[in-house]
């Protein structure tokens, strides 16, 4: 597969910017004239665009802080808000033709193309229905309205009577955004774009907790069980009788209308292939996949036969572990007895919340000998409202709730083994995803609100958090050989699913057969296995960012403890990787490159 030309020529830019400062910072002024009025233009062309796409959907107002959009839903899913968000791109495409890159001074151009690569590879997007698919047991406005009622997960302000109001307020356009998810998943129909049968059973179940009749049990009374004392009786008694109101007029029937229309007119026109490689254009689709989840134009077979290495090195591991504790029977057996074992079970969320705690407080001894830069933030460990969720996952800090949370399903308990905690707890917190994202929270004063709040790389932050796992090995987190077979278990995990995201997309795999692949070697759950394969099936190519970033984060540190020999320093290499928020991989090889030049000019200059 050929990435695009511009891609193409923004990523060998950006491996030539070796000798630049760091990435993605404000500009700052520079003793070069022409320099600083380009960066103006850049920082004007980035603000714009920041400021246009916290408007496309003004659901996320809560994320932006953005008080006046706070009691509105919103128009998605549409047509006119999807072209919305296209012209924020094309005006960004069009802003950064006037700006010219080799008069910037290096931290600026670094900005640019990391800003240029965003934009033209999300304008591509635009040229897939993703639209007509974007209504999932993974995520959907439905769960993610229901999970704004949950105390634990909501960033909706539930601070003062005038918020209650906007919540209120928002809840009225619940009816309306349910005409148009049935009106979007009507034109997929039409246009024979529709999600799989098992997905949309399995996406039924995702909001099925609002279908329960509207009194007070319901979850969306929920926020009025945490209403603050400082709010009075007038104001408590008229909320409480508007969320009554809303329960009984536009919540419950609301659902319920989207859950028969699900069932009984969406449903029978389900598709029977799971992968995309069954839609127009599915293979184009799924290049286009691999390349936004990736950061990187990979062939989908090239990726498959990565996937198959670290298969076989994994197992191979695996059973040296077998072997060390002197089990008599295979690697199957090995790995199955080790999943039932009693002792690894958790009885309760009690006593999983209680491993997870510990881990935290271990690590956050560790972390100074690893690490120089740490976040202040710190972060709570709550349960999950979706049974289909993953065994563990992280959500961030941001303005309204300022402490990261990492966030337990312990509505499947068999998918979360004791031995598991420590190679979770380093992945979805410290020293992984809560350090990368809450350390990004806090930088303010060094990175721009888009790079803050807008700009994403999945490969970046989940190889990272990979990385991080694979770190607690020098750290000697793992303790025992179980342990251990657990931290192997989900890297085993990462490799299989290069295989198997493949395998369903691009080689046309059944479930069944991506579940049996995955059952033949992994010791997960097979319910949580079940789960899995079905996250593959509507996030294509998400899954490969992990170890696609992780061997590329493993590649640039043995590249540079090479390089560097004694004189390396892990902490440093970290501050390096982090110290200037997420950046797409060909960006940060750029950092790494930039960082080893400097320490070869300082070697030099004390010869």
């Amino acid at each position: 597969m050929r990435s695009s030309p511009v891609r193409a020529a923004v990523v060998a830019l950006t491996l030539l910017l070796a000798a630049c400062g760091p990435a993605g910072r404000k500009p700052a002024p520079s003793t070069g004239g022409v320099a600083v009025d380009e960066a103006r233009k850049l920082e004007a062309v980035v603000a714009a665009f920041t400021e246009a796409r916290k408007r496309v959907d003004p659901y996320w107002a809560y994320y932006f802080g953005i008080e006046e959009d706070l009691p509105t839903f919103g128009d998605y899913p549409s047509p006119e808000q999807r072209e919305r968000s296209r012209r924020t791109y094309e005006e960004a495409y069009a802003g950064l033709a006037d700006v010219h890159p080799e008069r910037l001074a290096p931290r600026d151009r670094r900005t640019w193309a990391l800003f240029r690569e965003d934009v033209e590879v999300s304008l591509r997007g635009f040229d897939f229905p993703n639209d007509l698919l974007d209504f999932t047991q993974m995520g959907n406005r439905a769960l993610q309205f229901l999970d704004d009622t949950n105390p634990e997960l909501t960033d909706f302000p539930f601070d003062s009577a005038a918020h209650y109001e906007a919540f209120l307020a928002r809840s009225g356009g619940f009816p309306a955004y349910v005409d148009r998810q049935i009106a979007t998943l009507r034109r997929g129909v039409a246009a024979g774009i529709v999600q799989e049968c098992g997905i949309v059973d399995a996406s039924r179940k995702s909001y099925a907790a609002a279908l329960a009749p509207p009194d007070e049990a319901h979850p969306f009374w929920r926020p009025m069980r945490v209403m603050p004392a400082a709010i009075g009786a007038d104001d408590r008694a008229r909320i409480a009788a508007g969320f009554r109101r809303a329960l009984a007029e536009l919540i419950v029937p609301g659902y319920r209308r989207l859950d028969a229309f699900l069932r009984d007119e969406y449903r029978p026109h389900c598709r029977r292939a799971l992968g995309l490689g069954g839609l127009p254009r599915g293979d184009e689709w799924y290049a286009y996949a691999i390349l936004a989840n990736t950061d990187l134009p990979l062939a989908a077979a090239d990726v498959h036969r990565t996937g198959l290495r670290e298969v076989a090195r994994i197992r191979a591991e695996m059973d040296a572990i077998r072997r060390a504790v002197g089990f008599p029977g295979s690697l199957a057996d090995f790995l199955a007895a080790w999943r039932r074992a009693p002792a690894n079970r958790f009885r309760d969320a009690d006593e999983m919340f209680a491993a997870f705690g510990a881990m935290r407080r271990e690590m956050d001894a560790l972390a100074p000998g690893w690490f120089r830069r740490r976040p202040t933030s710190a972060y709570e460990i709550v349960s999950a409202s979706n049974p289909r969720s993953a065994a563990a996952s992280y959500s961030g800090p941001n303005d309204t709730v300022p402490y990261g949370r990492l966030v337990l399903n312990t509505m499947n308990l068999a998918a979360v083994a004791r031995d598991r905690v420590p190679t979770l707890s380093l992945h979805e917190a410290v020293p992984g995803h809560h350090f990368q994202i809450a350390l990004v929270f806090e930088m303010k004063d060094r990175l721009s609100e888009y790079q803050r709040k807008l700009f994403g790389s999945t490969a970046f932050a989940e190889g990272w958090a990979l990385y991080a796992e694979r770190l607690g090995r020098e750290m000697g987190v793992y303790r025992t050989p179980m342990q251990r077979l657990g931290n192997l278990n989900d890297e085993m995990l990462r490799a299989v699913r290069l295989v198997v995201d493949t395998g369903i997309h691009a080689y046309g795999w059944s479930r069944a057969r991506a579940r049996a692949y995955m059952r033949r070697h992994l010791a997960h759950d097979p319910d949580d296995i079940a789960v899995e394969v079905d996250r593959y099936a509507v996030w294509p190519g998400q899954a490969l960012a992990y170890k696609i970033g992780e061997l590329e984060i493993r590649a640039l540190r043995a590249g540079a403890e090479r390089e560097l020999g004694a004189a390396f320093d892990v902490r440093e290499f970290h501050d390096v990787v982090l110290g200037d928020g997420t950046v797409s991989l060909g960006v940060l090889r750029a950092q790494v490159d930039a960082w080893l030049a400097a320490k070869r000019g300082a070697g030099a200059a004390h010869r």
